[in-house]
């Protein structure tokens, strides 16, 4: 056999051997099904049980150089907490005792400041934050004045930093770069690495329709979900690849959905179809989110060790007298933490408070609310995830 032939035969086997590889590796990943059946829901979740005893209730300073007036997102990084708020267009710094340090940014179109403030994310002993009018990261130094900016062509609505690589995460958004919905970007070289997770044209009418959160990070990996998708991503430091299938067992919506954008809403209340998840956050042991059912949200945790849903029409904590939760995050140290604004903190309090037995919460929560107005600022609550069954 001549040389060259041969030669060709090796180099064909060794690509279909590694091809081979490559589709072993992925097929053999499992991927779960989260199953969720919107008719049976019980009354109310109560997120004590899958948490520690102890809950940290901390309520925020007020000064004249801090009124919180909606918050789009909040982190604890380094015993510091971290709000954005959309209204002020700042990132307001307060110690774990809820003490005001600092704002960090300004809008403006000068040196260092943002003219539209996007999400934001920490890399090392900086805070980068988005504007997403002039396509830039503006890294501020946590230590000192110091910034640095590093610029971008890819639009997208949040990002998950894991030290030097970011990942970008868009929302069915055509660009140069074709459609992808995840862009691997080198925040030290300002460029992208790579694309991935592709969209049909379709996708594209329902651009308009998003989520409160796209992703959630703890500690080396994350979960990213889209609107209108059934399928929850895994996302570490090297790769992003599909972990669980989310199914309703009724009223899905059509899988020939030929609605616009604009009247996507109507369609599904008049319908009385669901839609998939409008929230989800990521435990190392619990998925935790909800979904909207006829103007109604229905929260859901999943317990990954043991692939088990339960679903229920209210989020509680019974160590504080059953109080109601809707807005909660998880930290990238699996602490679980919600917030309350001060006047519905003070009136679900009110409705409750009868019902406490733990003495100590009672009590600080009694006082917190008794030196409340309605300018103060939020009280936030932190506790940790209890160590799942294995």
């Amino acid at each position: 056999m001549p040389t060259k032939i041969l030669l060709l035969l090796l180099i064909i086997c060794f690509l279909e051997g590694c091809s081979s590889e490559r589709r072993k590796y992925i097929s053999d990943r499992e991927i779960k099904e989260i199953i969720i059946n919107p008719e049976k829901t019980e009354d109310y979740l109560d997120i004590s049980e899958v948490l520690s005893d102890s809950i940290d209730i901390i309520p925020l300073e007020v000064t004249e150089n801090c009124l919180i007036s909606d918050i789009k997102k909040l982190e604890f990084y380094k015993n510091r907490i971290f709000i954005s708020d959309r209204i002020n267009a700042k990132i307001f710094v307060f110690d774990s005792e809820g003490n005001f340090l600092r704002a960090i940014g300004k809008q403006g179109r000068g040196p260092g400041e943002y003219s539209y403030m996007g999400d934001f994310s920490f890399k090392g002993d900086s805070v980068i934050i988005q504007d997403l009018s002039r396509k830039k990261y503006i890294v501020y130094d946590l230590y000192s004045s110091g910034y640095r900016e590093i610029l971008y062509d890819l639009y997208h609505l949040e990002v998950v930093v894991f030290d030097s690589i970011a990942y970008f995460i868009s929302n069915y958004e055509q660009s140069k770069y074709g459609a992808f919905n995840l862009a691997k970007f080198d925040l030290d070289k300002s460029e992208i690495v790579s694309l991935g997770i592709p969209f049909d044209k379709g996708g594209l009418d329902k651009s308009g329709y998003g989520l409160k959160r796209y992703a959630s990070k703890c500690g080396d990996d994350a979960m990213l979900i889209y609107p209108l998708n059934d399928t929850v991503y895994s996302v570490n430091r090297d790769e992003v690849f599909p972990s669980y299938v989310i199914r309703f067992t009724s009223r899905n919506l059509p899988d020939n959905l030929d609605i616009d954008r604009d009247a996507l809403y109507g369609y599904v209340h008049k319908n009385n179809y669901l839609k998939g998840l409008e929230y989800m956050q990521n435990s190392h042991d619990y998925l935790l989110g909800y979904y909207a059912d006829n103007y109604y949200f229905r929260y859901c945790i999943y317990n990954k060790s043991e692939s088990d849903i339960r679903v229920g029409n209210r989020l509680i904590v019974k160590s504080l007298g059953g109080i109601w939760i809707h807005e909660f995050c998880i930290m990238n140290n699996n602490d679980f933490v919600f917030f309350q604004y001060a006047d519905i903190l003070s009136s679900n309090w009110n409705y409750v408070r009868d019902k406490s037995d733990n003495i100590r919460y009672k009590k600080e929560l009694d006082s917190i609310i008794s030196n409340m107005n309605e300018d103060s600022n939020p009280v936030v609550f932190k506790c940790h995830f209890k160590n799942a069954r294995r």
